[in-house]
């Protein structure tokens, strides 16, 4: 499991009570959390565009969140 998959579950869970969630409950919400991160795999066209601005530096911190804002609807 990757951290990021954790977060993502807990987001899905939304509410603030993961420590007391069963194990099978929490391996659910994994897998859905999976799902979800699989299905960003291949970039929409405003995602690859926020990545490939020309005067976008080299910083991929900065590339992966205006990606993510891009996917979100978000303008830079």
């Amino acid at each position: 499991m990757t951290d990021m998959i954790e977060r993502v579950a807990r987001a899905i869970r939304f509410f603030d009570d993961w420590p007391t969630l069963s194990e099978t409950a929490k391996a659910i919400y994994r897998e859905q959390a999976r799902f979800a991160i699989e299905a960003m795999r291949e970039p929409t066209e405003a995602m690859e565009k926020a990545g490939n601005a020309p005067w976008r530096d080299a910083d991929a911190e900065m590339c992966w969140r205006l990606m993510i804002d891009a996917a979100l609807g978000e303008k830079p």
